[in-house]
């Protein structure tokens, strides 16, 4: 397999994977054909969909091709479905996004008030969180975090890119 082909390789890998790729997925995947310079690849096929109607992302550490922000007008889907979060999801949430890993019973600790199943099913069920393992403590509780689609939502590169607490305590006072 030449550059030509390697690079044709990982941009086929990138469109049929059924979730985002890493690096290091996709450099197992590539290392079976050859030794390739994955990242000057992934810079290639980044200026190559740059003008285009989809482009590469990196999200996370995972590759995947996306709607082109410049189209985002002409695709705009009118019927827009709108569910509002309860307020104990929209605080449960914000404790995951902050805190993560975080256990139920820690949210609980953090809220002042029990954290019911549903909230936590209608997170699961946005994708926006998702169990993170399990905590090495008496009755091993499952920990929580966020979760690819959270990102996606609200446009975050990286759980980083969250406003820090202070900056939000200086917006609301």
């Amino acid at each position: 397999m030449n550059e030509v082909q390697a690079k044709c390789f990982i941009e086929a890998l990138i469109f049929s994977a059924e979730e985002p790729l890493t690096k290091e997925s996709m450099k197992k995947m590539l290392n079976d054909y050859g030794n390739f310079d994955l990242d000057s690849i992934l810079e290639d096929l980044k200026k190559d969909y740059d003008d285009r109607g989809i482009i590469l992302v990196e999200l996370e550490k995972k590759y995947f091709f996306r709607t082109s922000s410049r189209l985002y007008d002409y695709l705009r889907v009118e019927t827009k479905k709108t569910r509002n979060l309860s307020n104990a999801a929209m605080e449960t949430l914000a404790i995951i996004s902050y805190h993560q890993p975080v256990t139920r019973a820690e949210i609980e600790k953090i809220r002042g008030k029990p954290v019911f199943r549903g909230t936590l099913d209608s997170l699961l069920q946005l994708k926006w969180i998702k169990p993170s393992g399990r905590r090495e403590t008496p009755g091993r509780p499952v920990t929580w975090v966020t979760d690819l689609e959270f990102l996606r939502h609200f446009g975050l590169k990286s759980i980083k890119d969250l406003p820090k607490v202070d900056e939000l305590e200086s917006i609301i006072l």
